[in-house]
């Protein structure tokens, strides 16, 4: 199987007081034959949460270095998908859905890549829905 992660997905991962259960189980059930797909918006999307936890002083920066380790301890396949053509299908998705670009990119590489989408973005599970793209429940 293949899933598309976003940052509130693995924040829920990495970051102590976000973890759950639910979220734990689904990371420890991917296989070694299974892809985690993020588009390269995410790294801009994880910096922004990690320096927001720095400001709003919910960890220092020695907590957060350790969470970038967390980080690569993930399989990420990093999706380059970029030009004319793909910024155009981020706006039907944007219009389609009410979305924002950010948001879009995750659909559009869900649907892309035939990807479990995997938020806790109640706007972007409303778009996948309509879309057909799988969400994880």
């Amino acid at each position: 199987m293949t899933y598309v992660y976003d940052a509130s997905f693995i924040g829920s991962i990495i970051i102590p007081d976000e973890k759950n259960i639910r979220t734990e189980k689904a990371y420890a059930s991917v296989g070694e034959d299974e892809s985690i797909f993020v588009p390269q918006l995410f790294w801009y999307e994880i910096s922004n949460l990690f320096k927001n936890l720095l400001r709003r002083k919910r960890y220092r920066m020695d907590d957060i270095v350790e969470f970038y380790q967390s980080l690569a301890a993930i399989r990420l396949i990093n999706d380059n998908e970029s030009g004319i053509g793909y910024s155009k299908k981020l706006l039907y998705f944007c219009n389609d859905y009410d979305l924002s670009s950010y948001d879009a990119s995750y659909l559009e590489l869900a649907e892309r890549k035939n990807a479990t989408l995997c938020t806790f973005d109640e706007y972007l599970i409303t778009a996948a829905k309509k879309s057909g793209v799988r969400v994880l429940n």
